[in-house]
Parts: structure tokens; C-alpha cells; sequence
């Protein structure tokens, strides 16, 4: 015997109810079948397997020695068939109530975005919610809408294509920024120091971002560094040595304790643009619409979305 069919399960459902009934008699009412159909069914069977599983007549039901053991291998099968049932089940239950969402990181300093407050709503209405959260770089963010690894996403609006709605959320400052013992500390004499063609300043750049990339305009600046997280750009900013974009919001920690300085904000600083975005074709699952809806008070009034979430 090969491959099994619907018709060879069929098959071991009639035999195993006769077996359980003590007999083709005693089955007939569970089975809703005739003593000739049941015969039938048995010796299909038999011809399936190419052994003789019971011996049946005036003499009464009772089991060969190969049909003990396939009564005990159908068992097994049909306990198995039981078991799959049970956790494909779940597993369609615990998918419908997952929530999956990729952000950039340093968001979480961000206060015109109420991500927080939105997950803290979504926990009252079901705290039975499994909610599953990757920080990532924009690009990886971009890959991972794409290939649906992810409901929605939380970056700049810039890595959208054509086939992403997007909800645009709030802009993002980012300004130039060293350490206090740096030598452009000094707001007085940063600018003479910037343009100074004999000064060079080790400059770190998030290599995925092209909005932290180093400026063009200030020839002096050498790429001494690159990063693939704002944390570690903050790291070394603050080790003295390097100067680089940070978030206005993220870097507030440190201005306020005095040891980072801002360079020239009012050459360097430029805004980014940020916001929601999701694929126009993914069924987004009722976690994700609830989360969406709750934070509809962090979305500009002129969002750029033109399709609803699917249904």
C-alpha cells in the first residue's frame, strides 16, 4: 500500500467502528450501512492492504493477527489526523489575534506619535492579543512590508512604493550633533571652524538613511564611521570624536544634561517626513485595524492614503 486516499481512510473508519463494535452486526446503526456494504467495505480493504485483517461469518468477528496490528496502526493514524485538527485550529485562532509591527528605532522619544498610548487602548479591549514588535532599519522595514512579514510598518515615508498606503503621521527634525569635548562645542566658533579647509571632522553616517548622510555642502567633513542604529550613533557622538544626525527628539536626553550640542541647526537641521504605511493588498487582522484606529489622532489631518484597511 502507497499512498493513502480519502477512499483507504474511508476504508479504516468502517473498520475500525466494526472492530470497536465487536462485529459487522453491532455496527450497523453507527455506520448507517447494510451487512453487504460493510462486507464490501472489509474486503476493499483487505485487497488495500493484501492481507486478510478479520475473519467474519456463522462463526462470529474476530481479528487476524495482521489485523490487530493495522487496527492499532489506524488508531494511531486517526489520533494523529485528531491532533493536527486540533492545532491547525489553534494556530488560526492565535494568528487571527497576532499583531505584527515594524518601527524604526528611537521612536519611542518621539511624543507626536502616541504608539504607546495606542497599544496601552488596544491591551483594555483584549489583553489576550500576542503582539509582536521589530525594530528595524528603514530598508529592512521596506523588505519586510513587502514579503508580509510584518501588518504595517512606522518609518519615513520615503521607502514607500506604489503599492503601499501610506498615513503620514508627523515630520522628524534631525539636526547635526556633538559631544560637548568636542571641538565645534563651541557655538561661537563653529561655523569659522566648519568651513575651515585645514580642520577635518570624522563624521558618522547611518549607512541605510540617506538623510544622515554627510552634507555635501561642508567639504571638511570625512565619513569616519558608519552605523546601522541610531543607538550606536548616539554612542559615539558622545564619545568625543564624531559628530552625526540624530533625531532632535532623541538627542534631548543629552542637551539636557549638557553633553551633546547641536551645530548649526539652522544650516544643518532638516525635517523627514514619517508615517503608517501598509501593503493596499494584505487582509490586515482586527489587532492591526484596532491599532490603526487607535492611533488616528497621531495622523496629519493630510494623510496620503487613498484606500481604507482591507476588510
Amino acid at each position: 500500500m502507497r499512498a493513502v486516499s480519502d477512499f483507504d481512510l474511508r476504508l479504516f473508519t468502517v473498520f475500525r467502528t466494526v472492530v470497536d463494535c465487536g462485529g459487522l452486526s453491532a455496527s450497523q446503526s453507527i455506520l448507517d450501512m447494510s451487512l453487504s456494504n460493510i462486507s464490501t467495505h472489509l474486503a476493499n480493504l483487505e485487497k488495500r492492504v493484501g492481507f486478510k485483517v478479520c475473519h467474519r461469518g456463522r462463526s462470529g468477528f474476530r481479528l487476524t493477527p495482521g489485523g490487530t496490528e493495522l487496527y492499532s496502526s489506524i488508531t494511531e493514524l486517526f489520533e494523529s489526523i485528531d491532533e493536527f485538527r486540533s492545532k491547525t485550529w489553534l494556530t488560526k485562532k492565535r494568528i487571527g489575534r497576532e499583531l505584527s509591527l515594524g518601527i524604526v528605532d528611537g521612536l519611542i522619544s518621539e511624543h507626536q506619535f502616541k504608539l504607546q498610548r495606542a497599544i496601552h487602548k488596544l491591551g483594555l479591549i483584549d489583553d489576550d492579543i500576542l503582539i509582536r514588535i521589530d525594530v528595524l532599519s528603514p530598508d529592512k522595514l521596506k523588505s519586510s512590508l513587502a514579503n508580509g512579514d510584518v501588518d504595517f510598518i512606522v518609518g519615513p515615508t520615503s521607502i514607500a512604493s506604489e503599492s503601499v498606503v501610506i498615513k503620514e503621521a508627523f515630520h522628524e527634525r534631525m539636526t547635526l550633533f556633538c559631544s560637548a569635548q568636542h571641538a565645534l562645542a563651541d557655538k561661537k566658533t563653529q561655523k569659522d571652524k566648519i568651513f575651515n579647509q585645514d580642520d577635518k571632522f570624522g563624521f558618522v553616517s547611518r549607512g541605510y538613511l540617506r538623510e544622515s548622510l554627510q552634507p555635501a555642502f561642508i567639504p571638511n567633513f570625512e565619513t569616519a564611521a558608519i552605523v546601522h542604529s541610531m543607538e550606536a550613533a548616539a554612542m559615539l557622538i558622545l564619545s568625543g570624536k564624531y559628530i552625526g544626525y540624530l533625531p532632535d527628539h532623541y538627542a534631548k536626553t543629552w542637551e539636557d544634561l549638557n553633553e551633546m550640542v547641536r551645530i548649526m541647526p539652522d544650516v544643518t537641521s532638516h525635517v523627514v517626513p514619517f508615517g503608517l504605511m501598509y501593503r493596499r493588498d494584505h487582509k490586515l487582522p482586527l489587532p492591526a485595524k484596532l491599532l490603526l484606529e487607535y492611533l488616528k489622532p497621531s495622523i496629519a489631518p493630510t494623510e496620503n492614503s487613498q484606500n481604507p484597511p482591507a476588510a
